[in-house]
């Protein structure tokens, strides 16, 4: 029998292949074949019904033919796109095309040869629920981009843009924004004693006051303590506490999760770790196999299928001993698909250490984490021996308490936190005294909530139900790509332009970006995908109130575009109009208010052209620097005669060789360079002012610590010989 399996990636399909053999044919999609077309809305509402209108993706008609001539020849065509709503969309398209009877849907939920056998000995249909659930989301997305995004470029400029998801995300940005901003610190104090009890001194700090538990101590709590608390004062052991605590391991990795701690952990941005999981999960060469490492890495699930959890038992009981392995079943949230895993190595004795070298780096330390969590998840819990003491004196209570590991326990192949302390307290029974040797008091002011990470925003967006966890990746990227927001360091930054559209957006749209509203959209698209829930009315239930909104924001749209534009008071020197201020492509500028009868314009104060100390190399004029949509860059200061540009130049020179350091952008986004050519160094981190203090070069400036790249190198690539 003539078999074709259909997957949407060609990895996905090369691995397959490899791993079924000659007797098979695997093809692949390229992805999606049909969706809504770009330039218009292509959702007609009518009668109340709401019908998306798919069209085949331009460029697609090849592959598309080339799957029907396939098809044609096969006795039975099986349906494999990935698990979830994106891929039963595409194997509906996909089998509206071939339109044959011999079609049938299967799913891998690991590309390896039990996956592969297990999928094709239960063949099923498409489930058209996800189908729809899939449609739904797709016309409320489209409706809100559509609708909303053209109101922006009224008030703003053209190019902005709105989204279910994205402008809930980059409110959350903007409110944690405001707060820094109307943050005001307050001073406070941390009172610790150093104490001596039995020949062992050691620290306790001050958490209690007449009975009443102090986070933070105030000046006039200190001064009152400083009074009474004298140096050779002896305190009672009232509390004393030594027993055995225990740790449980994490559960396994689910999509949020593993961009949360690749993100923290590796440093990986969430698309960045998305592609890297995917291809793991498509499949990777290991010599003559070719194999999926890991379970499909788009899940919200921490299941484990049973037999797995039977072979890691006895994985760990051989590997390490029986003491080590305790068999964990983790449960879900309540809107999980139960029918994924939590993503986990399809093969344990695939570790990290026996396949490493078949993997590029950041490849390599997303699958060592991804196993390792994996692993420890089915281990017994890290046991120590806790230590508490607390100290009293005229209502002022001390406590101090260690922790001791008696058992590593799942800590011996994941940990990132080192729990031990690095101190011991004497024996002691209550009423025994100890002795304050020396009174610690340190002024400390309140700090302003930090700004989000990638990592925490997409915690917080996992916590409240915002989109699922397969977008959390693109939604980020949008708002950077967008300008919304910018990456400094490890944080997320709403820019200028982000948060007026922010501030244009929320009061108008109350209902529709705020936290709880899009959580019960996506409520309601689980709820679709479960048959609880008709997709038209869940549209039509949207649609009332927005387009009753949208109206009225439509109506106002005169008054709010003068509210957004900025009178400077200056006129224009060309007309005598007032200028003001206007949204670009690359940001702010000058414009006359005449437009367009007068179209005189010029760069803002803070965005007009730097002169920096550097010739231009074609007409030796001065060079400036200037903002493109790929950042600064230098320009010769006679644009337009001469069109000269070259990279920006940081200030430090390079360390390894003293040329000039180049700022540019890639793929991954801005790293340095230096312009010598056959000089090897390069970082995603700029130089900073410090300097090493054995060799005085500048330092590079990485978040997780500066590090000299001359006494202690990390990336600098090696220069290949001719």
């Amino acid at each position: 029998m003539k078999s074709l399996i259909i997957v949407e990636s060609p990895t996905k399909a090369r691995t397959i292949k490899k791993i079924l053999g000659a007797g098979t044919r695997v093809i692949s999609s390229k992805g999606h074949i049909k969706d809504l077309p770009k330039s218009r809305l292509g959702v007609e509402i009518k009668d109340h019904e709401f019908i998306p209108e798919y069209i085949k993706i331009r460029g697609k008609a090849k592959d598309i033919k080339a799957i029907r001539d396939e098809a044609k020849k096969a006795d039975a065509v099986f349906l494999a796109p990935d698990p979830d709503r994106e891929g039963e969309a595409i194997a509906q398209h996909l089998a509206e095309e071939i339109a044959q009877e011999n079609v049938s849907r299967i799913r891998f939920y690991e590309i390896t040869k039990e996956g592969i056998k297990k999928a094709l000995a239960e063949p099923g249909q498409i489930d058209e629920l996800l189908v729809d659930a899939h449609k739904a989301r797709r016309v409320l997305d489209r409706l809100v981009g559509y609708k909303v995004s053209p109101l922006l470029w009224q008030m703003i400029r053209r190019g902005l843009s709105a989204g279910r998801v994205q402008s809930v995300a980059l409110r959350i940005l903007s409110e944690r924004e405001a707060e820094i901003e109307a943050f005001r610190p307050e001073p406070y104090w941390v009172v610790k004693g150093l104490f001596e009890a039995k020949g062992t001194q050691f620290e306790a700090e001050l958490v209690k006051i007449a009975g009443s538990r102090v986070e933070r101590v105030d000046e006039k709590q200190m001064k009152a303590a400083k009074e009474i608390l004298k140096r050779g004062l002896e305190l009672a052991v009232s509390h004393y506490v030594r027993d055995e605590k225990h740790f449980p391991p994490p559960a396994p990795f689910k999509t949020s999760t593993l961009q949360q701690e690749a993100s923290t952990v590796l440093h990986l941005a969430p698309r960045r770790t998305m592609r890297i999981a995917q291809g793991l999960y498509e499949g990777v060469t290991l010599g003559e196999t070719t194999v999926g490492l890991i379970s499909y890495m788009r899940t919200d699930s921490l299941r484990i299928a049973q037999e797995f959890i039977s072979l890691t038992k006895g994985f760990i009981s051989e590997t390490m001993g029986i003491e080590w392995s305790q068999p964990r079943v983790y449960k879900d949230k309540k809107t999980a698909q139960a029918a994924h895993e939590a993503i986990r190595p399809t093969g344990l004795a695939r570790s990290p250490e026996a396949i490493g070298s078949y993997l590029e780096r950041d490849a390599r330390r997303l699958y060592d984490l991804i196993y390792r969590r994996y692993l420890a998840s089915q281990m017994t819990d890290a046991r120590y021996e806790s230590t508490v003491v607390e100290l009293e004196h005229s209502g002022y209570v001390f406590r101090v308490r260690t922790l001791r590991r008696l058992f590593e326990g799942y800590e011996r192949v994941y940990s990132h936190q080192d729990r031990e302390t690095k101190f011991s307290l004497p024996d002691l029974s209550l009423d025994d005294r100890a002795k304050l040797i020396k009174l610690n008091v340190e002024r400390k002011e309140t700090q302003p909530p930090p700004r989000y990470t990638e990592a925490s925003l997409v915690r917080k967006l996992d916590a409240y139900g915002i989109g699922r966890p397969s977008t959390y990746a693109s939604i980020i990227g949008t708002l950077v790509e967008r300008h919304y927001a910018i990456r400094e360091r490890s944080t997320l930054i709403p820019t200028e332009l982000g948060r007026l559209v922010n501030d244009i957006l929320v009061p108008r749209f109350t209902e529709l970006f705020n936290v709880k509203f899009t959580s019960r959209m996506e409520e309601e698209l689980d709820q679709i995908a479960d048959g609880k829930l008709d997709w038209q009315q869940a549209l039509r239930d949207f649609w009332g109130p927005f387009s009753q909104v949208l109206a009225k924001v439509e109506a106002e749209i005169p008054e709010i575009k003068q509210d957004v534009v900025k009178e400077t008071g200056e006129a224009c020197p060309k007309c005598g109009k007032p200028l003001i201020e206007k949204w670009g492509r690359f940001g702010k500028f000058l414009a006359c208010s005449g437009f367009p009868e007068c179209r005189y314009t010029r760069p803002l104060k803070e965005n007009e052209p730097v002169k920096v100390d550097k010739k231009c190399p074609e007409c030796d004029a001065e060079m400036v620097v200037k903002v493109g949509r790929f950042g600064r860059f230098l320009a010769c200061s006679r644009y337009p005669e001469c069109k000269t540009t070259m990279p920006f130049v940081i200030t430090q020179p390079c360390p390894l060789c003293g040329s000039e350091v180049y700022e540019l952008r890639g793929k991954r986004g801005k790293f340095y360079k230096c312009s010598n050519d056959d000089c090897t160094f390069m970082s995603r981190y700029p130089l900073s002012d410090e300097k090493c203090e054995k060799c005085g070069k500048h330092k590079v400036a990485d978040p997780r610590g500066a590090y000299c790249p001359v006494c202690e190198p990390r990336n600098n690539k090696k220069k290949k010989d001719g």
